[in-house]
């Protein structure tokens, strides 16, 4: 299982197409790493069971940066490289995918 980004031309829980994804962490760096980062930074929109929307841009972007500081100070070797390149594939499909108060990311 693993944690990532979605954007549909749609409506998710009605069917629509998945139109963007970006993958954020399997479980185990998640689980490892990400879910102590978002609790001790507080952290509302960029987690797991997230929808992101053009309103929160700002601080979705914000969260973001937040956890690539985290990342760097806390953990080393392939995971602190895996996870920050996917972090920062995150934070620019955010600033790229939100147009217009319909659309919607969701992390999950």
């Amino acid at each position: 299982m693993s944690v990532g980004l979605y954007k549909y031309d749609g409506d998710m829980y009605a069917g629509a197409d998945e139109i963007m994804s970006v993958g954020i962490a399997s479980q185990r760096l998640y689980d490892t790493y990400l879910e102590p980062a978002i609790e001790e930074l507080g952290i509302h929109f960029f987690q797991d069971g997230a929808e992101i929307r053009l309103k929160d841009v700002d601080t979705a972007l914000k969260e973001v940066e937040s956890l690539i500081a985290w990342v760097e100070e806390n953990v080393s070797g392939d995971d602190k490289e895996h996870l920050l390149s996917n972090l920062k594939e995150g934070k620019e499909a955010i600033a790229a995918n939100l147009e217009n108060e319909d659309d919607v990311l969701y992390i999950f």
